[in-house]
């Protein structure tokens, strides 16, 4: 099964770059993710351990600690803590049998194949990156009024 933990730490920090001269309340930016304030609160406290998040205890103004060009998306991975890659091999197949007792070996190397690459290519992308698609997919999808703006909008980028 997937963990979403991930994006979920990355739409709080384009939520928050994106609202950073308004108050972000966890409620606020719970309602984005669609989840609860209380989750919402424990996420961002992984992202203040990874030092990607300073928060003030009382007030709804977090920030980002450095500008999102310098967050890599490898940084953010690491803030989820993972204790396992992400793909896993399952060990438990029948030692009875060549290919159930072949597989783990065989997969293992392929699959930390991956988790290199992926590793590797996180570390390219940054939250400016990130931020820059989601605004392009935000003024992709307003109306065409002769404007790519939303005078509604409040977000800026």
């Amino acid at each position: 099964m997937a963990n979403n933990r991930l994006s979920d730490l990355i739409h709080i920090l384009v939520f928050i770059h994106t609202h950073e001269h308004q108050k972000s309340t966890s409620a606020l930016i719970a309602s984005s993710i669609n989840t609860n304030p209380s989750l919402t609160r424990r996420m961002m406290g992984q992202l203040r351990k990874a030092s990607l998040l300073e928060t003030t205890q009382g007030t709804a103004a977090p920030r980002l600690t450095k500008a999102p060009g310098e967050i890599t998306l490898f940084e953010i991975y690491l803030a989820t803590q993972p204790k396992e890659p992400l793909l896993k091999v399952d060990h438990n197949t029948s030692k009875k049998c060549v290919i159930g007792n072949s597989m783990p070996h065989v997969l293992n190397k392929y699959y930390l194949e991956v988790q290199r690459a992926a590793e590797a290519r996180m570390q390219q992308i940054t939250l400016q990156d990130i931020i820059t698609d989601v605004k392009s997919n935000i003024e992709s999808q307003q109306p065409k009024t002769g404007t790519t703006t939303n005078p509604k909008s409040s977000l800026t980028f």
